[in-house]
């Protein structure tokens, strides 16, 4: 037995994982986990329900059976397939998408690009209507793209070389959009933007692994595998100064940390 005279962060303890998940809870967070995904007697996802009073999403309309659960390691949740929308949408996640921060864990195929992550989408049909916009997260050829769909702004971060799950982190607060990555260890990459004007407004719809109900844009889909998703309505994890805003990021870095030590990829 080893008595260390010193607080451990949560990452070091064998009761990690519950710990991470209460101080989620505790910052008014909604939350997608992998281990909810629920499938038919084909094994075709059917619903990802959420915790936190958040909408169920369900399949896409393209997607008719495709998505599948899929598994890493330790690591699960929905298997996307490269130019086949196994997407699905959560309706009225949030009721203003214009103030948000939301968190992505999710692995790239070994072989191809995981393409599109998720998407804020004020529109949530096949075509978007004036004033309706989208922003979307995407991985490919090495760089994580953070953009809408208007063209208003746009940020990059290189993706790590390594083969492995990324945790992603963006926050929307109007016109000012902030684009993270967790690294070893809980390090932070994080770059900045600001549009000519808001980016989001209204109702937003979240769509997971597609950017749209539109049977095209099948080059923008991917082969990435969705294991958890974090959304926080109305917070700033990234340069927010409320006490919200610092809890939940410091509960994302200690879920990180117990991740990295526990994933068995």
């Amino acid at each position: 037995m080893v008595d260390l005279d010193l607080p451990l962060p949560h990452g070091a303890l064998c009761n990690a994982e519950a710990a991470c998940t209460a101080d989620l809870v505790r910052t008014g967070v909604i939350t997608w986990a992998g281990q909810a995904l629920a499938t038919d007697a084909r094994g075709s996802v059917t619903g990802w329900p959420a915790s936190g009073n958040g909408p169920t999403a369900i399949p896409t309309d393209p997607n008719t059976g495709h998505g599948q659960i899929g598994a890493a390691g330790d690591l699960g949740g929905l298997q996307c397939r490269d130019g086949v929308h196994c997407g699905l949408v959560a309706m009225d996640a949030v009721n203003d998408a214009g103030h948000l921060s939301l968190a992505l864990r999710y692995l790239p195929p070994w072989l191809g690009e995981a393409k599109t992550l998720i998407t804020l989408n004020t529109g949530g049909g096949a075509k978007k209507s004036a004033g309706q916009n989208y922003l979307y997260l995407a991985e490919a050829e090495g760089i994580l793209t953070l953009k809408d769909d208007l063209g208003l702004i746009a940020l990059d971060l290189a993706a790590p070389a390594m083969d492995g799950p990324r945790l992603v982190i963006f926050s929307v607060t109007g016109p000012a959009l902030s684009l993270a990555l967790l690294g070893p260890g809980g390090k932070l990459t994080c770059t900045r933007g600001m549009a000519a004007s808001p980016i989001l407004t209204g109702t937003g719809h979240l769509f997971i692994g597609c950017r749209n109900q539109r049977p095209g844009l099948t080059k923008t889909l991917g082969a990435a595998l969705i294991a958890d998703i974090w959304l926080w309505p109305g917070a700033s994890l990234l340069g927010g100064n409320t006490s919200r805003d610092h809890a939940a990021l410091l509960a994302m870095r200690r879920f990180w940390l117990w991740s990295e030590a526990s994933d068995g990829l």
